[in-house]
């Protein structure tokens, strides 16, 4: 199965740049492939690892909403640059790689990637918490979380 992961970025993301600045970095990958075709790592064996569309500009505020959900919506504000980053599911690093990719892709142009793999708060028994009172999970702070603008 693969593992399809969404970057949302600030400024229009450099593919190349990223990808090139990974394999300088240590990261045995080659890399193929871009425009019009999508950028393609593949690992030393010559397998396929990660799959990058172009990056495409999200430039109607709802659309990051209808696709993703409120929840990130409200974490990114449009325009932003879209970017697919699809792991190959039968090759067993390949999702680490896809992931690096996407986090070094927002480090540099901003933004997020979706999913963010912040795991749930663990469930909290209803004996827990006070009556009336919403319950309160260790680490959540009212309001926290980043916000593109």
């Amino acid at each position: 199965m693969t593992c399809d992961l969404v970057a949302l970025t600030r400024r229009q993301p450099d593919v190349f740049a990223v990808a090139d600045g990974m394999i300088a970095m240590g990261e045995p990958l080659e890399l193929r492939g871009g425009d019009p075709e999508p950028t393609q790592l593949f690992d030393a064996e010559r397998r396929l690892l990660v799959s990058i569309e172009d990056p495409v500009l999200v430039s109607v505020p709802t659309e990051v909403g209808r696709l993703l959900g409120a929840d990130v919506a409200a974490r990114v504000a449009a325009p932003v640059w879209w970017v697919e980053v699809r792991a190959s599911g039968d090759v067993p690093d390949a999702t680490r790689v896809a992931r690096r990719f996407a986090d070094d892709l927002v480090r540099w142009a901003g933004g997020i990637v979706y999913p963010d793999n912040l795991t749930e708060p663990p469930a909290l028994s209803w004996r827990a918490a006070d009556a009336g009172a919403a319950p309160q999970h260790a680490g959540h702070q009212q309001g926290a979380g980043n916000v593109i603008r």
